[in-house]
């Protein structure tokens, strides 16, 4: 598996209501887009998913009913959204999960994502490595990243980040990739 080195890369992550993106709402975004290492851009918002949030879910993720009740809707940050991404590279930890989301959302507002490439750590991370499970928090804390305010959307986006140039850095002593760092 060839890894290519992105001068600008736009790192994602949402936190949900569940974990079925056909029934499920996005109820966190954070996208934050990251040129030469550089934070140029951020979009971090509290969403209203215009279904409740289970009890259980909010003991993951501690977001709660209340604290979206009058937090923007997914349509009304829609196009900024493309704006941010689209013809974008995408860094997510677990792509199965985050894209599928991100593609229903927009495509209930009559929009849908072009022209993206997606980088996947967790793919990375299972193709790549040996970790003891491939967990966004396992491998921080196995590279020392900090991960206070996991599994809330702007930490996660930033871990995945951090995770990605640690990645980068050991398979370019690999030889697996090659070229400027630019990170």
């Amino acid at each position: 598996m060839m890894i290519e080195i992105q001068d600008e890369i736009v790192a994602l992550d949402v936190e949900t209501t569940g974990l079925d993106s056909e029934k499920d709402r996005i109820v966190e975004i954070a996208l934050i887009r990251i040129k030469q290492g550089s934070i140029v851009e951020k979009l971090v918002t509290l969403l209203n998913p215009e279904i409740k949030i289970p009890p259980d879910v909010s003991l993951i993720h501690g977001i709660t009913d209340e604290q979206i009740k009058d937090a923007p809707f997914f349509r009304d940050i829609a196009v900024k959204v493309l704006e941010i991404i689209n013809q974008k590279t995408i860094l997510v930890h677990n792509a199965d999960f985050d894209i599928p989301f991100l593609k229903k959302e927009l495509k209930l507002c009559g929009l849908e994502l072009s022209e993206i490439k997606i980088i996947d750590t967790l793919a990375i991370a299972r193709n790549n490595f040996c970790f003891t499970n491939n967990s966004l928090s396992t491998i921080a804390s196995y590279y020392k990243i900090d991960t206070s305010g996991y599994h809330r959307a702007e930490a996660d986006a930033m871990m995945t980040y951090k995770i990605y140039c640690k990645l980068l850095e050991e398979l370019q002593k690999k030889g697996i990739i090659c070229g400027k760092q630019g990170l």
